[in-house]
């Protein structure tokens, strides 16, 4: 077999090996392709598949949009798309259908294991010189880490995993030999595929930048005279890096402006204390199976990256065969990474400065690759050949696998005892003996391999039977898997529904309770982004890029929340409904029927009001209080719609930290009666009974929203039983219970029919929100035009040739005030940041231009020097 076939059939087998490992492990799960059920759990349910939709829709009907009302009120789609849809592998939706993407995502998983595995037996060619079979080894155990194992279901991070070796050659090439242009070039590609990854690469840079001075430092020389002796190789690190981070100030610089435009751009300073993040218990986390699905939003660091090189790892710091130098500098990199997860301030600058919110340690797989690449070194520099050392790793390997175990064992019974939250889950404590089995199994192929060298390929199978296995029980504690062919049927026939309930005469939102689709998971499916998937306009959003104006505007009129990525159409009233022209509730049942309720009334994306809306503020905690005020501005009335309602205490119980009441309600007008929990137990479950019977809902009640209590008279009395965090004050119980009073509300939303801003096209919104005209009387009473639009500085509004200042309203909605009229208003939308961003990125190809012209300059005359 000639070189460079021997060459082919190795990239071949990094790429398929740890494919067929997974295909096997979904197979025994019973996942497609081999099996009936799909991945439609956690965030591949909830986020990806319905942004796999609309970037199909967008493709499929020839652009991009840079704004879409598909997000909840409207929003800047740049940072869903680069955050969420960058890899270039993503294109392939456009060649299936809405229905299949669940299949294709799992294939695009298994592709992107593949394309990892790969990288790593490209990094160890080009750092050897060489094709080397064993190299498939390394290539296996990075490719199934325990980030992976645990993060696959966000796998948009997973493109960073392929990069990071590329970037630390060129990182290698630069520092040696001074050849800057792969360097840039691969931190730009690191940034754009991913740029919350990228920006940990950048970080990864600077931690790896220094280990070769470690690395390089000779003995007789200290450390900042060494650096000042590479002063040259350092100029062309800081000014590439600064290079390739402009030249990715296109995308960069508006997706920043966007996420500072969500709840992200909030600091919490706690999150900033020197405080440790985990405990000894992750130790156990070297063994197979330390966590599982049940874990996956809250568990420390995965550091598992099989035994093998978890071996190598501690023989590459014990054989004598290794130079002390490579071990310092080694226990930097090592070092310097898992402090960064262990203290919480370091964590948090790792996270871009935000304590991640579900799948911590985003960083980890950084550790998984150095990790397996010193373990590598220790193999091929025959290290291992020291059975003595290889049993003395083993026995400490054992002992600290061991006492992470111990330390769970006496961490989670501490935590159970004080009622502290834990955030560590131990899928079985017989996997300890697995681990430890798996220890001895790899110390025994070891000693066999040693005697013939022959017998290498033993520690394939070692090490892929050990990866496989830990997949297999990462994927364990859950029966959530969803059913694909009963999935298919059911999304189809979903879509024909929604799509005939819509009015594609007028904008108008839908609130649709679509329980044929919701059961098809049997995860807790809050319908968040259908409206992407049937294409619908809606209340409902779940993104990280979610408009903070939309949040906070929402939640202070009672609309559910459980964080700064989540909003939801719950807790609606009909004074909310006529701001967000909701004008349609959708209800489709387990079996498909349909029944839809219509008010003609509220269509259009805004309408006009009262000049009085100007002095609108509302307020924190007091919800009611914020309906009256929004109502008597938009009106110009002094009309209360709701009426707190008078409470008396029954029973209260407290019960683990928590208060249950039994109250008294008093209804004081006819009307729906209201319960607001939020200032005292927003996203606690909440048990609610109404007259002994539990409270009948769609979802269950979690104190995040205005929950309805029921239609009463006047004077009709109730008994509410609910739970709190704690202890109810006197004024809380004042402003926990109203009564709604609609009358008025009526006769304003039917008055206002006439001054509704009217869409000339509204079905085009939902592909090319970024610009759109709308028609809309005004007068002397209500100059002011109220669009239930989220105020954002990209919008710019014209009457005919006039230019029209947006203003905020409602704490994140906008407004605009007009002469009285008819006018037509023409919107559009321009990606704030985007114009910077390409102005920057312009001037960082010349930057790069002008780089590579002055140092190939620098270097041609150093050479005729010489």
């Amino acid at each position: 077999m000639n070189k460079k076939m021997s060459q082919v059939l190795a990239y071949l087998g990094a790429f398929f090996l740890p494919i067929l490992i997974v295909i096997g492990v979904f197979a025994g799960r019973g996942i497609a392709p081999l099996g009936g059920h799909n991945l439609l759990v956690s965030d591949l349910a909830t986020q990806y598949f319905p942004f796999f939709n609309f970037l199909r829709t967008q493709l499929h009907n020839g652009g991009i949009s840079t704004y879409s009302f598909l997000f909840s009120l409207g929003d800047n789609t740049i940072p869903v798309y680069t955050y969420y849809l960058m890899s270039p592998l993503n294109l392939l939706v456009f060649f299936v259908k809405s229905a299949q993407i669940p299949l294709l995502m799992e294939a695009i998983i298994m592709i992107k294991i593949g394309l990892i595995s790969l990288s790593m037996v490209i990094f160890l060619r080009v750092k050897e010189h060489a094709v080397n079979w064993r190299q498939l080894v390394a290539g296996v155990a990075y490719g199934l880490c325990g980030f992976v194992a645990m993060y696959f279901y966000d796998f948009m991070w997973l493109e960073a995993l392929m990069v990071l070796p590329f970037l630390t050659l060129a990182i290698d090439r630069l520092f040696k030999k001074e050849k800057w242009g792969w360097y840039t070039f691969t931190l730009l590609v690191g940034i754009i595929l991913n740029y919350y990854m990228g920006y940990m690469l950048c970080v990864y840079s600077v931690i790896y930048f220094v280990y070769l001075f470690i690395l390089q430092q000779p003995q007789t020389m200290k450390f900042w005279s060494f650096v000042r002796t590479r002063k040259a190789v350092l100029v062309k690190y800081i000014g590439s890096s600064i290079l390739g981070g402009a030249l990715s100030a296109f995308l960069l610089v508006p997706t920043l402006v966007g996420m500072l435009s969500t709840g992200k751009g909030n600091f919490d300073w706690t999150s900033f204390l020197p405080i440790f993040r985990f405990l000894p218990s992750d130790l156990l986390s070297f063994g197979v199976g330390a966590t599982n699905f049940v874990g996956r939003l809250n568990h420390e660091p995965s550091l598992f990256v099989g035994s093998f090189f978890a071996l190598g790892m501690l023989i590459f710091w014990l054989s004598p065969q290794i130079k002390r130098q490579e071990k310092r500098a080694s226990l930097w990199l090592v070092g310097a990474i898992f402090v960064g997860m262990l203290i919480a301030t370091f964590d948090t600058v790792w996270h871009m400065f935000q304590m991640p919110a579900g799948f911590p340690f985003r960083e980890v797989y950084m550790l998984s690759f150095v990790m397996i690449g010193f373990g590598y070194q220790a193999w091929r520099r025959g290290a291992f050949s020291q059975l003595a050392i290889v049993k003395k790793a083993a026995v400490i390997l054992a002992g600290l696998i061991t006492l992470g175990y111990l330390s769970a064992f006496v961490e989670i019974r501490v935590a159970r005892a004080f009622h502290w939250a834990t955030p560590f889950y131990v899928t079985s404590y017989w996997n300890w003996l697995i681990a430890l089995l798996f220890i001895l199994v790899t110390v025994a192929v070891i000693g066999i391999s040693k005697r013939d060298v022959r017998w290498w390929p033993l520690l394939l199978v070692v090490v892929s039977l050990e990866m496989g296995t830990n997949f297999w029980l990462a994927l364990g504690g859950t029966h959530e898997y969803g059913n694909q062919s009963q999935f298919v049927q059911k999304y189809e026939r979903s879509a024909q529904l929604v799509q005939a309930a819509q009015n594609q005469r007028q904008f108008t939102r839908l609130d649709v309770n679509n329980q044929l689709y919701v059961h098809n998971f049997n995860i807790n499916y809050n319908q968040y982004n259908d409206s992407l998937l049937f294409n619908f306009y809606g209340v409902n959003s779940y993104t990280s890029s979610l408009n903070v104006h939309t949040h906070d505007a929402l939640t202070k009129l009672g609309l559910y929340s459980r964080n700064e990525r989540r909003v939801s159409v719950r807790g609606l009233t009909p004074v909310t409904a006529q701001l967000l022209s909701v004008g349609r509730q959708v209800n489709i049942s387990r079996t498909g029927k349909m029944q839809l309720h219509t008010n003609p009334q509220l269509t259009g994306v805004g309408y006009a009001v009262a000049p009085t809306l100007d002095q609108l503020h509302l307020v924190n905690n007091d919800v009611y209080g914020n309906l009256n005020r929004l109502f008597q501005s938009e009106s110009g009335s002094k009309a209360l719609v709701f009426h707190p309602n008078p409470a008396q205490v029954l029973r209260l119980q407290k019960q683990r930290g928590q208060y249950r009441y039994r109250v008294r309600v008093t209804a004081q007008t006819t009307g729906m009666q209201y319960l607001d929990l939020q200032r005292v137990s927003p996203n606690q479950q909440l048990q609610i009974k109404v007259n002994g019977q539990a409270l009948a809902s769609r979802y269950p009640q979690n104190g995040a929203e205005l929950i309805e209590l029921g239609h009463r008279q006047q004077g009709d009395q109730l008994t509410v039983q609910f739970m709190s965090n704690r202890k109810l004050t006197k004024q809380d119980l004042k402003t926990t219970f109203a009564s709604y009073q609609g009358d008025a509300v009526e006769r304003f939303s039917q008055a206002t029919v006439p001054y509704q801003l009217q869409v000339d096209d509204p079905a085009r919104l939902a592909l090319h929100g970024n610009q759109f005209t709308a028609k809309v009387k005004t007068t002397t009473a209500r100059p002011v035009v109220l669009l239930s639009i989220p105020y954002d500085q990209g919008w710019t509004i014209t009457d005919g040739q006039k230019p029209v200042k947006m203003k905020k309203a409602v704490n994140g909605l906008a407004q605009v005030r007009l002469t009285p009229g008819t006018h037509r208003l023409t919107f559009r939308y321009q990606t704030p940041g985007l114009k910077v961003g390409v102005l920057i990125s312009l001037l960082g190809l010349v930057g790069t231009l002008l780089a590579s012209w002055w140092w190939r300059k620098k270097r041609t005359v150093r050479r005729d020097a010489k």
